[in-house]
């Protein structure tokens, strides 16, 4: 009897000791990888005698951009945006009926295509950086509504943690691109911040300060009216996926050295890429109210709606994606999407086609059809753009030496991933949330300090790059994808079988689905899907299916 007690104690001490170890390091990685924390500073601007003085000058206006100039106008005397487009200055460019725009961003493929709803995360950011956010949205016709997203895998459906919300999972924002960055940029330069102001030209170049070589101090911009240059406390790459940044800092001498520590790299070796293969189209109608609240299986009422229905296939089945949403004024998009080279459909018989032929464990809803039928109803409104995705790349500025402490590179500029997976705004927001914490952190009054960079960099990169690893393993499921030079697309196979087993797992059990949900809300740390009780279901599963006792 005594030999059992003292087991039993035994049992007890490692269990305990085992949840206090799993609670530690879920708390680090909660901090490490997340911005969660983070966003109980966000918002709260220095007094007026303790901002850091001079000029934050942020090169590019779109989504990545507005967020840093946000966070900037809490920190810096002044705050100039770059923008390259001459529209955005004009009052098109922060309208309230973004579906009567006139005018279309050039230099931003996708700014007509498929853009999904906000993490939950982005929107409590959004929420802490501009007062009254929801009702802004409202005013734009933007849907702000539960997180609760009708996409199904591989035509089944995971479950949702609404015992842990009081049976209704906490709001987002469902927006089209242009309704979502002409809202953001009403917010950021329609006068409630009076430091920030928008330059319209091109950035084409920075220089070092004479005095104090590791930093830079100007920015050279190209107007309509010629060249002027502009004194610069911090400089910001925002440029998206032209990554300018490394052009400048490339002529400017800056990433090289004689000899590189551990780990470290030289400028020009810090991108590694990828290429999934991607096209997809999205087509786009004009539906009255009367025909949308006709609509069969929406998740709310039409004028309420966000997304509509998305289906994921299985990579090991198929390659082929749709999506459905209502977007402002009373918009519909159909996003369809293919790894490898496909031809996708540009009308409403092709789209039910398409539909129809993919390839999912259980059926799509006969409501999905029901709608592309009445789509047809005003086929004669229907507008369709197709892109192929250039591939993703990751410039791993946390690897660099000898940068200027003074420049960083937040969103597109850092890093592109399958849009698929809708990450573009949560990604550029935690570089600023990165930002905003780091000059919360540091006193940088009288001016940023020498390993500034290198310090917001790694910090960063340890929030960003879990999107990298996780969309990688995904991305490498499809034999058409090309992987990083000197990678195979079997490299991925343990995390892709283990994901794969997850996802199935959700399927029917809670604890599961509410680690995908919070995970990729961005609630919680990718550690959550490694739970103990999580790795035991799932070999439990592995081991039925195996013997056959399921």
């Amino acid at each position: 009897m005594g030999s059992l007690s003292t087991a039993s104690a035994v049992a007890l001490v490692l269990y305990c000791a085992g949840s206090l170890l799993w609670r530690y390091l879920r708390y680090r990685l909660l901090r490490k990888q997340t911005c969660v924390p983070d966003l109980e500073q966000l918002g709260f601007s220095r007094s007026t005698d303790k901002k850091i003085h001079g000029t934050a000058v942020i090169c590019g206006g779109s989504l990545a951009g507005l967020f840093t100039a946000r966070v900037c106008h809490d920190h810096f005397d002044e705050v100039v945006i770059v923008e390259p487009e001459v529209w955005a200055d004009r009052p098109d460019a922060k309208r309230q009926d973004v579906w009567n725009q006139e005018n279309t961003r050039t230099r931003i493929m996708q700014y007509e295509s498929f853009h999904g709803p906000l993490q939950r995360l982005a929107f409590m950011a959004l929420c802490n950086l501009f007062t009254g956010f929801a009702g802004e949205c409202e005013a734009s016709d933007i849907r702000v509504g539960s997180a609760d997203y009708p996409v199904s895998t591989w035509g089944r459906w995971s479950k949702k943690p609404y015992d842990q919300y009081n049976g209704v999972l906490p709001d987002t924002v469902f927006a089209s691109r242009p309704g979502f960055e002409t809202l953001l940029r009403r917010l950021v330069l329609g006068g409630r911040y009076k430091n920030i102001r928008q330059v319209i030209g091109t950035v084409t170049g920075v220089s070092r300060n004479a005095s104090n070589p590791e930093y830079l101090d100007r920015v050279t911009i190209r107007t309509t009216s010629g060249t002027r240059e502009i004194n610069a406390a911090l400089v910001v790459d925002c440029t998206g996926s032209a990554s300018a940044g490394m052009k400048w800092l490339r002529r400017e001498g800056y990433g090289q050295s004689e000899t590189y520590p551990s780990g470290k790299l030289p400028l020009d070796e810090l991108k590694i890429a990828y290429d999934q293969k991607i096209i997809y189209s999205t087509i786009k109608f004009r539906v009255p109210p009367e025909l949308g609240e006709r609509f069969p299986g929406l998740p709310t009422s039409f004028k309420k709606c966000g997304l509509i229905y998305v289906c994921i296939a299985d990579p090991a089945l198929d390659c082929r994606g749709i999506s459905l949403q209502r977007i402002e004024g009373n918009f519909v998009q159909i996003c369809c999407a293919v790894f490898g080279a496909d031809e996708l459909p540009r009308t409403v018989e092709e789209i039910k086609k398409y539909a129809q032929s993919i390839v999912t464990r259980d059926p799509m809803p006969p409501s999905l059809f029901q709608i592309l039928d009445m789509l047809e109803e005003v086929e004669d409104t229907m507008t369709c753009s197709q892109i192929p995705f250039p591939g993703a790349s990751y410039i791993r500025f946390d690897k660099a030496v000898n940068l200027p402490p003074n420049w960083i590179a937040i969103g597109d500029s850092v890093m592109k991933v399958n849009p698929l997976f809708g990450q573009g705004v949560v990604k550029a927001l935690m570089g600023a949330i990165c930002l905003n914490t780091l000059l919360q952190k540091r006193d940088a009054t009288a001016g940023i300090p020498r390993d500034f960079s290198a310090e917001f960099f790694e910090m960063q990169g340890n929030k960003i790059s879990p999107f990298w690893d996780a969309d990688k393993v995904w991305d490498y499921g499809y034999h058409t994808t090309v992987p990083i030079a000197g990678e195979k697309l079997s490299d991925s196979w343990f995390p892709r079988w283990y994901t794969r087993k997850l996802i199935m797992l959700s399927f029917d059990d809670v604890q599961a689905g509410s680690i995908l949900w919070h995970i990729n809300m961005h609630l919680a740390p990718p550690i959550d899907a490694m739970h103990p009780r999580i790795v035991l279901k799932i070999l439990w599963t592995t081991f039925k299916s195996l013997f056959g006792t399921e």
